[in-house]
């Protein structure tokens, strides 16, 4: 294994013990596979990994197996409740936790309580929060929870007062009347060592750190209008200042000072970037050498993988494993996904050198055009559906985790 791909991983805090790797004729085979499917139905697809995992056999005691639950505190103040696949009610996190789950993602924006904030209750699409969700107090408090579960923590900063994605980055109200890139950096510097150290001072430091959300078009660039919503569609870009991959100058000022702010608080948290275009190989490509053009520092790709928008799943294994032989100082990660449960991890496992981090998929409660939870929900309950559950039992059985 590479010796930054190692290094990495210490940082995660995972013990370094290794088993035999895979031969080249196997990965050889394994490749042949998937490329002889691309053509095939999902079924297929799914068949073919289920091939390569009967080839590999080889196990690893450091593998992510995640999830992002960023709504958790909505849904424990409307009294959710949960039932493990053995008939019990449990928390979330230890309901997860008991089903192998080792990494927790949480998303945090700046001031979801303001104007087209998340929590503002602008718009039709949104209704009116009870509270600030999603704001440091709330992170800091969910961060403990998942320290106190035994997890480890990775922390989503959207640098939005809402969702930022491909569609929209919106600039936190607090931040719009600043019209140089130098200040705004300055501005993303100080929030991020802000959160950070506040979290630090209650013992909860996260295992590592995502500056910007899904920021293939970048960071920062848009501002709302009388159309836009809490979810911040319907917001045009910016002529003052923004950080669009149209002056990859300026986007890299403010993701340098994003790093810059990870690292002052605590110089060894690895840092990713994540981008969504999986489906997307040239993309990809142009955006990583943009990022090192412009000397940003980095150490894990985050990447979105939800059939709807970066489908079909017939291209993720070779643009990943094309991924991880040109860009041997990275490792990777899918930080977004639903469904193809298997499918992703089992590519992510036997990404080359392994250098596939693993996987965090999105939001298990809740159900959506990306896909369906991974409960059933009959009123303020959620029943664990064991099939779903079953693929991850399967997989701590299969990885060795």
């Amino acid at each position: 294994m590479p010796e930054i791909g190692k290094a990495v991983l210490k940082k995660l805090g995972f013990n370094m013990t290794f088993n035999k790797r895979i031969t080249t004729t196997i990965m050889f085979t394994v490749l042949s596979l998937l490329s002889a499917c691309e053509s095939k139905t999902n079924k297929a697809i799914a068949d073919s990994a289920s091939e390569i995992r009967n080839e590999n056999t080889h196990q690893r005691d450091h593998y992510i197996l995640g999830a992002d639950v960023s709504s958790l505190a909505e849904h424990v103040d409307k009294g959710a409740i949960f039932i493990d696949t053995d008939g019990n009610e449990k928390t979330l996190l230890t309901l997860l936790k008991n089903h192998g789950f080792n990494y927790i993602r949480l998303r945090t924006f700046v001031d979801p309580s303001a104007d087209y904030g998340y929590a503002s209750g602008d718009g039709t699409w949104c209704t009116a929060k009870t509270e600030a969700y999603n704001d440091k107090a709330h992170i800091i408090e969910m961060a403990q929870q998942v320290k106190e579960a035994g997890m480890k923590l990775l922390l989503d900063f959207h640098y939005s007062d809402t969702w930022a994605d491909p569609n929209k980055q919106v600039i936190p109200l607090s931040w719009r009347s600043i019209n140089t890139i130098e200040n705004l950096a300055l501005e993303v510097k100080n929030y991020t060592i802000g959160v950070l150290t506040d979290m630090k001072s209650v013992g909860v430091v996260p295992d590592m750190v995502q500056v910007g959300n899904e920021i293939t078009p970048g960071m920062l660039i848009h501002t709302p209008t009388d159309d836009t919503d809490c979810f911040g569609n319907n917001s045009v870009t910016s002529t003052v200042v923004n950080g669009s991959t149209e002056n990859w100058t300026n986007l890299s000022i403010l993701l340098k000072a994003g790093i810059e702010g990870v690292k002052q608080v605590n110089e060894n948290t690895p840092i990713m970037l994540h981008i969504e275009n999986t489906g997307d190989r040239d993309g990809l490509i142009h955006w990583i050498n943009q990022a090192h053009k412009h000397n940003v520092k980095f150490d894990v790709l985050g990447l979105s993988a939800y059939e709807k928008w970066q489908g079909p799943s017939t291209q993720w294994q070779r643009t990943l494993n094309l991924l991880a032989e040109t860009y041997p100082e990275l490792s990777f990660s899918i930080v977004e996904y639903n469904p193809q449960r298997r499918l992703l991890n089992d590519i992510m496992f036997n990404l080359p050198n392994e250098r596939g981090l693993g996987t965090f998929f999105w939001e298990p409660v809740l159900s959506g055009e990306w896909g369906l939870s991974m409960f059933n929900k009959n009123g303020s309950v959620y029943t664990a559906k064991p099939e779903d559950f079953l693929i991850y039992d399967k997989i701590v059985q299969d990885y060795g985790l």
